[in-house]
């Protein structure tokens, strides 16, 4: 059976996304910059802006000289990401595997890949005949139109290179490129050398330049030996793009489980004693979590949100495994302690754990009453530590997330919340 694959791309999706936020902002230049940089550059700029000669890398400074209306606003990744997850969401029920296409096309490790706009959609056997192809594809490019107003370009082809080409040759008006199966190298011939992937790299490109090799006709006539001695090893690669050759299969997106724990701070501090209680508390919480699921994690990370909008990430994994309170504050303040590079005042933190760990169930040698009922009841770990924290989980479990506090916390107000989920 020979593979289709639809290639579902967003033309400047973090523009569009702004303007599928506030649509009065459709029609107007628009650009990207970070807000926290003392010489911001734009990242991404919108056709109104890019005919006044504003681009991604042109100064902010310079950019607001060259377009007088120039509108500029800070990244959100955290929105584009979920724009994106609720897009996949939406392509799920049209093909089997769907699998965001992430920044360089390859294959998508986290959900955060889907905030760049791109989707793969493995449609091998979902339809008999080329047009029955092609409504299937007309279908899904209407489905993310009327739901989130945000118009893509789909390319139609037998592999997952081809098929982005296509959407890229016809972005950002067009709408739908088929490419046959068999026609791969054909379609790819007149087409700048720039659109394979492997002849992006700056020592590919400037070997390329230094060859006169501008369109991919060119490459596909240098024999593969010269290609391997120039290049090594991606000379095969750059041999195999340039005939439409591609065997990468269209993975769903990897979900790590994780359990999070986070807080923002109603009043603003850089006071490291009650930064450190309130990480403390977040790694209680995340401690409690797990052990009430008989989990554990093998990393931890730590993120730290300026007052002016900046963060700081440090992460760690560990091994054995993480799951006792004590380890936990531990690792936190530890994590707190690098993660807190400036001073300025902190607004939110986040405390997340991945990697998660299932310990293995000890049950005991007859079954004993719990306020459930005749259930069997697990044996309290060895050792005093875990006693100890198994004692106190039962009674907070028992009279409440307040009922114990340690003393440090009274100094700050805190308590303990309810038990974090994954």
């Amino acid at each position: 059976m020979e593979r289709t694959i639809l290639h579902v791309a967003i033309d400047s999706f973090h523009i569009q996304a702004e303007r599928f936020r506030c649509p009065k902002l459709a029609g107007r230049p628009v650009a990207l910059a970070p807000e926290d940089s003392p010489r911001p550059r734009v990242v991404a700029a919108s056709r109104e802006a890019r005919a006044a000669g504003v681009y991604p890398g042109t100064p902010l400074v310079v950019a607001r000289r060259l377009c007088r209306d120039l509108i500029a606003l800070p990244p959100d990744r955290g929105f584009y990401a979920g724009l994106g997850e609720a897009i996949l969401e939406r392509l799920a029920p049209f093909a089997p595997v769907v699998e965001p296409g992430g920044a360089g096309g390859g294959a998508s490790t986290s959900a955060g890949a889907s905030a760049s706009g791109r989707f793969f959609l493995d449609l091998t056997g979902v339809a008999r005949t080329p047009a029955a192809f092609r409504d299937r594809a007309g279908l899904v490019g209407r489905e993310v139109e009327a739901g989130f107003r945000l118009h893509p370009t789909l390319g139609l082809a037998a592999n997952k290179l081809v098929s982005r080409v296509a959407a890229g040759v016809v972005a950002p008006d067009g709408d739908l490129l088929d490419v046959p199966c068999g026609s791969e190298e054909a379609f790819l011939a007149p087409l700048p050398v720039r659109v394979l992937p492997a002849a992006r790299g700056a020592e590919e490109a400037a070997r390329l330049a230094l060859l006169n090799v501008r369109w991919v006709r060119e490459l596909v006539d240098l024999p593969l030996a010269q290609l391997l001695r120039v290049f090594g090893e991606p000379g095969l690669l750059l041999w195999r793009q340039a005939r439409g050759v591609d065997s990468t299969p269209v993975r769903p997106p990897e979900r790590a489980p994780r359990i999070v724990a986070d807080e923002t701070l109603a009043r603003e501090t850089n006071d490291a004693r009650e930064l450190g209680s309130r990480v403390a508390r977040l790694a209680l919480e995340i401690g409690a979590g797990l052990r009430a699921r008989r989990e554990a994690v093998r990393s931890l990370a730590l993120s730290v949100e300026h007052a002016d909008g900046r963060a700081v990430r440090a992460q760690r994994s560990f091994a054995p495994a993480l799951s006792a309170d004590a380890e936990l504050r531990a690792a936190a303040a530890e994590l707190l302690a690098r993660a807190l590079t400036r001073r300025v005042r902190v607004r939110r933190l986040r405390l997340e754990g991945w990697g998660i760990e299932t310990s293995a169930r000890q049950l005991g040698l007859w079954e004993e009453e719990s306020a459930l009922g005749r259930v069997p009841v697990e044996r309290v770990p060895v050792g005093r530590a875990a006693a100890l924290e198994s004692a106190l989980d039962r009674v907070r479990a028992r009279f409440g997330a307040e009922a114990l506090l340690p003393a440090s916390w009274i100094l700050h107000g805190l308590a303990v919340r309810p038990s974090s989920r994954p």
